[in-house]
């Protein structure tokens, strides 16, 4: 069979009408050495790899178009084996002030009749993860294509765009996946106000809880944060509202209320709800010097209605290591013995550090009989390899949380992978699995590897760095000291760039 391959080219710019106000944060002609200052390409297995076009007449794919393009086959010399992943990936670019980010380019994808073990994917990088914003079908291609990416960049500083292309079986190779002429523009720019503008903000609300027991008065109060180092005196509002009648059953308004730099913990007149009743508390801050007004106001939902529907049981992910995507799977029980309509059973993955939420899923509007349990399968997961805190709840129509508590569990993620060298790792694990003074950690490292073996606590927290550098082949035991950290569970994880595992310590004096 004549050897396939696989052409993404990004079009010149006569093909490109730019949009009004648009600022160029990445562009990319591949018109000089290859690769072009700041980019990268990598193989993971075979001999195919991103180079250089010259060899087409026109290698930009429009009309009389001349100079070079990226390109991506194994045609020449013939290469049967499999080819896998190789990536052609770019610098980074700040999208940090910008609120709407577009990615532009011109492909021609051509696999040769027949093929369908080809994949031609363009990705972004969130931060966090690769993220698939395009994925070609098998069929010939010869466009200008543009995706609006702000989901995964928007305001952030690490985004990145590369082009994929995939082999999923031997025996096939590309006719050709060309790119060319990369574009990346932002517009809405929205910096934050300079130090010297006032921003106040509500950052946290501290009472009421989910559930406040009926007839009995509490205290709403929120966190109002001030960034100057001066105080500021503003106005501070609370508003309770009966849900099921809209009515407003409490207000109360704090004028030109003392507002120190930092945080400060505001607390309004008591209030005592009511029996059966589901209310929503309103929160807001007000000055009129505020440069930035948009994270005054922060709600919740509580209710007197004790109703308990909790996750008791994980089935997915298994425990400790993930392989593959997977749909997250929960039991869940009606422990109250009252039926409970429309509940809302709820799914969200973070990171260790809970810093960028990768995954939220519903399954909506379940009823529970008297001491029902339902098993809950959200929408299949699709991560990176890393290490994942998985929380489930439920909540009541009315948005109010009635899990009590929340089942919250860590796991690690392997994606499959075709690179036997990471069959070399091994994590033996954490000794003694609870400890006083000191803690033994096992490693195996196959190969040369970059290491960090860093230890976090339950929320997140980098505790301690016990090893960040290149490291040989071989094993290695490390000692952690823990007689200064204090009781609690910790997690000891390691990475490597082909490896991710971690263990649980217990700590206690």
């Amino acid at each position: 069979m004549k050897p396939a391959k696989v052409i993404v080219i990004l079009l010149g710019a006569a093909l490109f009408v730019p949009i009004a106000a648009q600022t160029s944060l990445l562009t990319e002609q591949f018109e000089g050495a290859f690769p072009p200052p700041g980019w990268s390409t990598s193989q993971t297995q075979g001999n195919d790899k991103w180079n250089t076009n010259v060899f087409y007449g026109r290698p930009n794919y429009t009309p009389g178009a001349n100079g070079q393009c990226a390109d991506n086959d194994d045609e020449s010399p013939p290469n049967n084996s499999r080819t896998g992943n190789n990536r052609m990936t770019s610098p980074t670019f700040d999208a940090t002030y910008y609120d709407i980010v577009w990615l532009a380019w011109d492909v021609d994808w051509y696999p040769a009749p027949g093929e369908v073990d080809l994949q031609g994917f363009v990705e972004v990088y969130n931060g966090t993860a690769w993220v698939i914003v395009m994925n070609y079908p098998l069929n010939h291609i010869t466009q200008r294509d543009s995706i609006n990416i702000s989901a995964h960049v928007a305001g952030k500083a690490t985004g990145r765009v590369r082009f994929v292309y995939n082999e999923t079986s031997g025996g096939v190779s590309s006719k050709w996946y060309m790119v060319d002429d990369v574009y990346v523009w932002a517009s809405d720019y929205n910096p934050p106000p300079p130090p010297d503008t006032l921003d106040l903000a509500i950052t946290a609300i501290i009472r009421p809880n989910d559930y406040e027991p009926p007839d009995v008065p509490f205290i709403p109060a929120c966190q109002v944060s001030n960034n100057l180092d001066t105080t500021a005196h503003a106005t501070v509002l609370c508003k309770i509202t009966d849900i099921t009648t809209g009515v407003m059953v409490y207000e109360d308004e704090k004028n030109n209320h003392s507002l120190s730099p930092g945080n400060t913990i505001v607390e309004f007149a008591p209030f005592t709800p009511q029996k059966q009743k589901n209310y929503h508390a309103y929160f807001e801050v007000s000055h009129p010097d505020d440069g930035n007004p948009g994270n005054n106001i922060m709600y919740k939902n509580f209710t007197t209605i004790q109703d308990d529907v909790t996750p008791y049981r994980m089935d997915e992910p298994t425990k400790p290591d993930q392989i593959n995507p997977f749909p997250p799977t929960a039991w869940y029980a009606e422990r109250m013995g009252r039926r409970v309509d429309d509940v809302v059973m709820r799914c969200i993955i973070e990171d260790l550090l809970q810093e960028n939420r990768l995954y939220d899923d519903s399954v909506a509007y379940v009823t529970f009989d008297q001491f029902d349990t339902v098993q809950a399968i959200f929408d299949t997961a699709y991560l990176s390899n890393g290490t994942f805190i998985i929380t489930f709840w439920a909540k009541s129509k009315y948005g109010v949380n009635i899990s009590r508590p929340s089942l919250v569990d860590t796991f690690d993620y392997i994606g499959i992978t075709e690179d036997p060298a990471a069959d070399r790792f091994y994590f033996d694990g954490v000794t003694p699995g609870i400890t006083k003074d000191a803690a033994r950690i096992s490693f195996t490292l196959g190969e040369v590897a970059d290491v960090n073996l860093r230890v976090f606590d339950v929320s997140g927290k980098l505790i301690t760095t016990l090893i960040s550098g290149t490291r040989n082949a071989g094993a290695y035991t490390i000692n952690w000291d823990t007689r200064n950290a204090p009781s609690g569970v910790y997690f000891v994880k390691l990475t490597t760039p082909r490896f991710s595992a971690h263990h649980k310590v217990t700590v206690l004096h």
